[in-house]
């Protein structure tokens, strides 16, 4: 092995040799490239024979420093992130003295695509080879061993996650790194094809497809002066890639199929050409052509599952679709292909291929038979696919009930229609049969049947999900207190079912409108559906929310139940503003919401602004309504201070007046003005003065001296 901080998958790869080392007479030979972690000492746990080697941007030198001093007669090499399910038969091979028979062997190396564990492209790695005089490493980056023949294939397979990058700069920087290295390569071999096929694929990485196709096209050049069958499908394989990538569907199509007709043995290889080929030809609307590419990967496909196909060629080819899901994606583009030529029978049989595959995978199936029913306007296709699942354990047929409502048509008919193919299904104690038997009532207007339906789901002790949006949607139509339903359903699932009932129903803003009317809910749980609700209708309207009373009533009556339940789950030394920060957003809200309503009672103008304008930056979503009541605000402020300038100006003028009419001696007359502005402004300097002078109101200072001493 070479390694090179690998402390976080190192001690899992070394456990997972220890029964193949325990087993068969082995030596562990680990080569430090220059670790600034605890890679050295966990690699010491399992063996003494580490070497330190100085790093000179070749993976082919690092590699063969270990391979020089071994000393058994075979020789693995693995990377330090990828370990062993189990090794059984590799042991069964050394132990059995089978590999006598054989030169080299061959291990499945699960290369994972991401970190989910789910994605992964299988690739059969020669990783064992007997070990022979001067048999070493060739090539500076992508190493590898002349393979000696014969070669015994293994379906023991090591998990990697080694192409797996946890951010773009760090892919970037590998692939960097790939590219220096393969360009070194050309340069002292101009004529190496394996060279020109890896830049092709680092290229990949940056989306630059002009350069894959450069790479690619010199390296089918060479290839012609310089035959090399393997090399030239590989090459070809990434060139097909780029052009489908690119769009250049026509040419994708001539290439794939002249190369088919020239090497008609290579099936192994044609399996990703075929699968972009038929994807190309379904592109142009060429369904003929798209369906003989997609048959025929499935031939090439079926061989390789049954192992009949040359696993020789298995150690060349860098497939990128030989997954179920892409099995399942040419289906499903069959199946289309044969919808619109009208071929219905092929489309039944493609559907039931699609129905055996493993139930991660439904969702094309379904997506098939929905637009068959929808061509076909017949829907009972669609609730027999439901009937035949109805044994699966629960949380699987809450997938199925979910990929249905998927993949059901939006168009109101079609929907319809479906509803009472779902409603004529025997089982009435099914709670999706029972969710169509509603909708199927609701459509036929009888009100009682309705009542009936909504009962038994009162009663009903399943689990809720999202599927069931419809029976708390006309449950609120027929303006029914849903409080019994809402304390049956976990609080998360609160706006994905309000989101479904808007995306299928038209009527939603006007129902869920007339329903708030109608119900408010001081259980906590019923305070948060009603915020729900509001928030969705908020949302729908933002752009074209109209500044009118109707709708400001309903913003601020959102904004009173955010402050309500905000008060009510936090403890109020968290209801600070300078504590306030550390909750999340939706409540931060909820909060200076609360607040600048409370400052607006006790005309706070400062702190209501204020309180508006962090609710405005807590939550954007709230945008349109908060920056009407900020232009409300603005607009009375502008308002008041056009008052009050009138104000001042004429009471400047009355002043005057006033001021003449002492001077005049009117006293009596500028009393009688003086009360009057005395009314409006008493604690005013000059009224005050005024009222002196006219024996409106008693100088007390003059009083108080005339009083004895």
């Amino acid at each position: 092995m070479i390694v090179k901080n690998e402390e976080k998958t190192l001690d899992r790869c070394l456990s997972s040799l220890k029964p193949l080392m325990e087993a068969v007479e082995s030596e562990l030979i680990i080569t430090d490239t220059g670790s600034t972690d605890s890679t050295v000492e966990i690699a010491k746990k399992y063996t003494d024979h580490i070497i330190h080697f100085e790093w000179c941007d070749d993976f082919s030198a690092a590699r063969n420093t270990g391979l020089k001093e071994a000393r058994g007669e075979w020789f693995l090499f693995l990377d330090g992130d990828e370990w062993f399910e189990n090794t059984d038969e590799l042991i069964e091979f050394f132990t059995s003295g089978e590999c006598d028979k054989y030169g080299s062997a061959s291990y499945i190396q699960r290369n994972y695509t991401d970190s989910s564990g789910k994605n992964y492209i299988d690739f059969h790695a020669l990783r064992l080879n007997r070990v022979i005089e001067n048999c070493l490493f060739i090539n500076q980056v992508h190493e590898a061993m002349p393979r000696i023949t014969p070669t015994k294939f293994f379906k023991d397979y090591a998990h990697h996650y080694g192409y797996v990058c946890y951010s773009r700069r760090e892919r970037m920087k590998k692939s960097q790194r790939n590219i220096r290295l393969l360009e070194m390569e050309l340069e002292e071999n101009p004529l190496n094809l394996k060279a020109y096929y890896e830049l092709s694929r680092e290229y990949f990485g940056f989306y630059d497809l002009d350069t894959v196709e450069y790479y690619c096209t010199r390296g089918l050049k060479i290839e012609e002066e310089h035959p090399d069958h393997i090399w030239k499908l590989s090459i070809f394989q990434s060139y097909v890639k780029a052009l489908y990538k690119g769009k250049a569907y026509q040419k994708v199509l001539e290439l794939v199929e002249k190369m088919v007709r020239e090497d008609p043995q290579m099936e192994i290889i044609w399996m990703d050409y075929h699968y972009y080929a038929q994807n190309a030809a379904f592109q142009i609307r060429d369904y003929e052509r798209s369906n003989s590419h997609g048959l025929a990967y499935l031939k090439v496909y079926e061989q390789y599952q049954a192992g009949r196909l040359d696993n020789n060629m298995l150690l060349f080819a860098n497939f990128d679709h030989i997954k179920e899901t892409d099995k399942e994606q040419v289906l499903y583009l069959l199946g289309v292909s044969f919808l619109f030529l009208h071929n219905y029978k092929e489309v039944e049989k493609i559907i039931d291929q699609l129905d055996s595959l493993d139930p991660a995978v439904l969702g094309h199936g379904l997506l098939l038979i929905s637009r068959m029913c929808a061509e076909t306007e017949k829907w009972e296709q669609l609730a027999s696919f439901y009937q035949n699942k109805r044994s699966v354990e629960a949380s699987y047929k809450i997938d199925i009930m979910k990929e249905i409502e998927a993949v059901l048509p939006l168009e109101e008919k079609m929907r319809a229609d479906a509803a009472i193919a779902f409603a004529a299904l025997p089982d009435k104690d099914d709670a999706y049969v029972r969710m169509n038997c509603l909708r199927n009532e609701e459509l036929n207007g009888d009100k009682d049947a309705v009542e009936c339906e909504l009962d038994w789901f009162l009663r009903w002790e399943g689990k809720w999900s999202t599927v069931y949006s419809d029976v708390l949607f006309f449950a609120m139509q027929e303006k029914m207190n849903i409080l019994k339903f809402i304390l049956k359903i976990e609080v998360d699932e609160f706006r994905p079912i309000i989101d479904n009932m808007q995306k299928h129903h038209n009527n939603f803003p006007e129902v869920i409108k007339e329903y708030l009317k109608s119900y408010s809910f001081e259980n906590l749980k019923g305070l948060y559906w009603s915020i729900c609700l509001r928030e969705n209708l908020l949302m729908m309207e933002t752009k074209n929310f109209a500044a009118n009373e109707d709708e400001m009533k309903f913003f601020i009556e959102y904004a009173r139940q955010s402050a309500k339940y905000v008060r009510s789950i936090f403890r109020s030394e968290l209801l600070s503003p300078d504590r306030v920060t550390i909750l999340p957003r939706a409540y931060r809200f909820g909060f200076y919401m609360g607040q600048a309503l409370a400052a607006q009672e006790k005309s706070d103008s400062e702190s209501y602004l204020r309180n508006l304008r962090f609710a405005l930056k807590s939550y954007e979503g709230m945008n349109r309504p908060i920056s009407v009541l900020l232009d409300y605000f603005e607009q009375e402020e502008k308002l008041r201070r056009e008052k009050a300038e009138e104000f001042n100006k004429l009471a400047k003028q009355v002043k005057e007046r006033i001021k003449i009419l002492i001077s005049q001696g009117k006293l009596k007359e500028a009393g009688q003005v003086t009360a009057q502005l005395a009314a409006l402004m008493p604690n005013d300097p000059d009224v005050v003065k005024f009222r002196t002078l006219t024996h409106t109101e008693p100088d007390m200072k003059e009083l108080a001296a005339q009083l004895p001493q």
